[in-house]
């Protein structure tokens, strides 16, 4: 009975540790990349998908530099094979390494244009159940930026000033174990170091954390246990027909309950692993 004096609510799990990778989970930087890739350089989201198409033009900021001089060169077709110097040496007007502009550019103007992959009502929800942290490459203060895309303020983090994935303490300052929702090889390999339950929230991660929240949410089912006495018969019935033979030896009673699976276990998701495949370092 609870203190009210109504009846006793079931018992739950414990709540587990839950870790959300920043860039991989909880954001959608595509849009801010593309915007700070048209300030370095014009492009437009469909030049952008033409340079992609080449294959070999993965960080946004080399990319940029290819677009320059392509759009200046009245962006000619078809590109040529290789990397930015490829495109570069056929069209001129180099503008020199990028990176220190454009993440400049992300910083000042660029985290503006970001979305959310997981609402604030999501992630209070998960907070309820279990215990919510974050990891992310940024500082406290590019953190406290993102917090402001998805409307929820982390109590618990690991960022630049606590050190970087795969270090395993990125994760293990939080709890000895729990689940990591990332996406790709580093965070992966993070998981693994720090023997976390890793799940690769592919491109659905409101979809994973929902799942997440319905089985903690379920209450653990009362199990009786195995060496309880049997219930006493009704009165007026005969003692005989209640008794209770037991099982000969090795073999297996068909009335006892299974134990219910771990959480970690019922918890596991796959998700396709296919994302954007511009990013962001260090933005």
């Amino acid at each position: 009975m609870s203190d009210d004096g109504g009846p006793t609510p079931p018992p739950r799990r414990q709540r587990p540790w839950i870790v959300l990778s920043l860039e991989e989970a909880l954001l959608d930087v595509r849009p801010a990349i593309l915007h700070v890739i048209h300030l370095l350089s014009g492009a437009t989201p469909a030049d952008v998908a033409a340079l992609e198409a080449t294959g070999v033009l993965d960080d946004p900021w080399d990319l940029a530099r290819a677009a320059h001089p392509w759009i200046r060169a009245g962006r000619p077709m078809p590109l040529p094979v290789g990397d930015w110097r490829a495109i570069v040496n056929q069209c001129g007007a180099d503008t020199g390494d990028l990176h220190a502009r454009a993440q400049r550019l992300y910083r000042e103007l660029g985290w503006r244009a970001e979305a959310s992959r997981i609402d604030a009502v999501r992630l209070s929800r998960l907070a309820d159940v279990a215990h919510v942290a974050v990891v992310t490459d940024r500082d406290a203060s590019g953190l406290a930026r993102a917090e402001t895309c998805f409307g929820f303020r982390f109590a618990h983090r690991t960022t630049a000033e606590d050190g970087a994935r795969p270090d395993p303490d990125m994760l293990l300052r939080h709890g000895a174990t729990g689940h990591f929702l990332g996406r790709g090889a580093r965070d992966r390999a993070t998981a693994e170091a720090a023997r976390f339950v890793f799940h690769d929230v592919g491109t659905a991660p409101a979809l994973l954390v929902d799942r997440m929240i319905a089985r903690l949410a379920e209450p653990i089912a009362a199990v009786a246990p195995v060496d309880a006495p049997a219930a006493p018969p009704p009165e007026g019935a005969s003692p005989r027909r209640n008794l209770r033979v037991p099982p000969p030896p090795g073999a297996v009673a068909r009335d006892r309950a299974a134990p219910p699976a771990p959480a970690e276990e019922a918890l596991r998701a796959s998700g396709d692993t296919q994302g954007a495949r511009l990013r962001v370092s260090g933005a």
